[in-house]
């Protein structure tokens, strides 16, 4: 089985060479796609594969990548971006699956990395389609957020790529643009691309915008289950941004019809009622959030904090304000084993220690 890496891009000396350092590893082919680059890019992708192609760029993600897997050979192509790193332990295992796959899986989806704890540790994820037949039905769609729809005969590994972008690079309103071209000049856009339109104007800061979007895709019957989850908390995120704070629990709330709490609604909720002093029902959702087990297969967008590190630091504030010195410590642990190193944790760990510094001396003063 002869797998093709196809890859597009633009303007990436810097980060193409980390990119392709091991594709060989687990790649038979490179196909690189350049987009318009004015830096040393191409000459880049040059020093590592003769599959080097000229694109016009047309504002359509999707189109591009297509051109590049039309240019690959391999039964099955691989994607990735030129920010993308595989790891090592992933591209050894990669290839050895390779070597065994049976040739009626359609698509092999892994885990996408996209940000981590101050000690490396993933942090947010989800699957992406990652490997696919070589075959027009599954090719990408959509000019921005571009995917493939997921079918066929599909397997899941857990062998994470990392999505490692420059911390001082921006994407820009590049991706909004494009949908602001593509509703000027009247296309319809379909239930996917409300959502991450919504999305793109959310972080834009044009919130009542993004507002009205996430609720034109709500009430819609299409679209992916926990992206509508997913939409009711980014629309309460719209709410909190103009002060709407019981719109924005309603918001939350609705996630409900679409499954059972998530730890980023119920820790959302929390935070809301947070902010209004109560702490008892603050405490209560923090609770929910700290229970409640991630759904790192459905595909949608998880950030493992808001499973049990964030709950319980909060907790741990909410607990300390109501008097309930001991729970406070509890949460606090909890926290603290999961993520020691955090500046929440070092700061949480010197209060307790000059608390239990107050109740020795007075204990040393009574015997006295």
């Amino acid at each position: 089985m002869k797998l093709s890496l196809c890859l597009i891009v633009k303007n990436e000396e810097r980060t193409l060479p980390r990119v392709l350092s091991n594709a060989s590893v687990f790649a038979d082919e490179i196909v690189i796609v350049d987009t318009g680059s004015t830096d040393g890019t191409v000459n880049i992708a040059r020093a590592f594969t003769d599959n080097v192609y000229e694109y016009e760029w047309k504002d359509d993600f999707a189109a591009a990548r297509n051109y590049a897997i039309g240019k690959a050979s391999g039964d099955y192509y691989m994607w990735l971006d030129a920010d993308d790193v595989v790891p090592a332990a992933t591209a050894k295992k990669l290839r050895s699956v390779l070597n065994r796959l049976d040739s009626s899986v359609d698509m092999v989806m892994l885990p996408y990395v996209i940000d981590t704890d101050e000690d490396g540790n993933p942090t947010y994820s989800y699957y992406r389609e990652r490997i696919m037949k070589n075959r027009p039905e599954f090719y990408f769609r959509g000019r921005v957020h571009e995917a493939v729809p997921v079918s066929g005969n599909v397997i899941k590994l857990q062998l994470p790529i990392r999505h490692e972008k420059p911390r001082e690079r921006s994407a820009g309103t590049r991706n909004l643009d494009i949908y602001t071209k593509m509703i000027l000049s009247g296309e319809k856009l379909d239930p996917r691309e409300k959502y991450y339109y919504a999305r793109e104007l959310f972080y834009h800061g044009r919130h009542d915008d993004a507002a009205k979007m996430f609720i034109e895709f709500l009430s819609g019957k299409d679209g992916f289950v926990p992206n509508k989850i997913d939409a009711c908390i980014m629309l309460s995120r719209c709410y909190s941004r103009q002060n709407l704070t019981e719109e924005a629990l309603d918001a939350l709330f609705h996630s409900f019809v679409y499954g059972l709490p998530t730890g980023e609604a119920a820790t959302e909720i929390g935070l809301t009622y947070f902010s209004k002093s109560d702490y008892k029902r603050a405490a209560y959702w923090f609770e929910v959030a700290a229970s409640a087990k991630p759904d790192m297969e459905s595909g949608a967008f998880v950030d493992i904090n808001y499973y049990g590190f964030l709950p319980n630091v909060w907790l741990t504030v909410c607990y300390d304000r109501l008097g309930d010195i001991k729970r406070a410590y509890r949460a606090h642990r909890r926290a603290e084993r999961l993520r020691p190193n955090h500046p929440s944790i070092i700061a949480n760990r010197k209060y307790f220690e000059s608390l239990n510094e107050l109740r020795t001396n007075d204990k040393h003063k009574k015997a006295n």
